[in-house]
């Protein structure tokens, strides 16, 4: 398979040249979210942001480099939302924390479902490598601080993966369901939330 390469050309420095990438990946969002992957390409996402396919190529190579920066930015703008919603002491129960976690990643697979489906595709499909590993390391982080928060609820004796453990359970639940349609099930805030906490209060 020859080696594809997923990384920015350059990073802007300057206000101008931040604007001009914030609107080409602004473009490339609208292009996936219209037309999905069947669409998406260097020259539309240029024309849709309004520039020229040499200002795209100017920060980034190709099309899955473009792709590769919205999943960095969609797993950062996730997690600082769980942080967010984990940020200072602990206000309810266990189950309901789990419950508010379940309904972000809902928000996130759900919004945009055209969107999320093309970069879920695309996230199995490229070679994210270490991108991926520091994006899985800060929601290890995250799901350590819920562990911690609520360490009195939990009974169970969780293994030193139950960080890694709950990030997969709660993503297969979601993006498989979201395989089945574009609208989430009724159920599927509290099957999440169930299931994760079968795995943190298990005997």
């Amino acid at each position: 398979m020859p080696r594809i390469d997923i990384s920015p050309r350059k990073a802007p420095r300057q206000g101008r040249s931040q604007a001009t990438v914030d609107t080409i990946l602004a473009a490339a969002t609208r292009v996936l979210s219209r037309e999905s992957l069947a669409g998406f390409n260097t020259n539309r996402v240029a024309e849709v942001a309004g520039v020229s396919v040499g200002s795209v190529y100017q920060y980034f190579p190709n099309k899955a480099a473009i792709v590769v920066a919205l999943i960095d930015r969609d797993h950062a703008k996730l997690a600082d939302a769980l942080e967010a919603l984990l940020d200072g002491p602990a206000q309810g129960s266990l189950r309901e924390t789990l419950d508010d976690v379940a309904l972000l990643l809902i928000d996130q697979q759900y919004g945009d479902p055209v969107y999320a489906a093309a970069i879920d595709h695309e996230e199995r499909r490229l070679p994210l490598g270490a991108r991926a590993h520091q994006a899985d390391r800060r929601f290890a982080v995250i799901t350590q601080t819920l562990i911690a928060r609520h360490r009195g609820e939990i009974s169970a004796t969780l293994p030193d993966s139950a960080p890694q453990d709950l990030l997969l359970i709660a993503r297969a639940i979601v993006e498989t369901d979201s395989g089945m349609g574009q609208v989430p099930p009724e159920d599927l805030r509290s099957r999440i939330a169930r299931a994760l906490l079968g795995y943190l209060v298990a005997p």
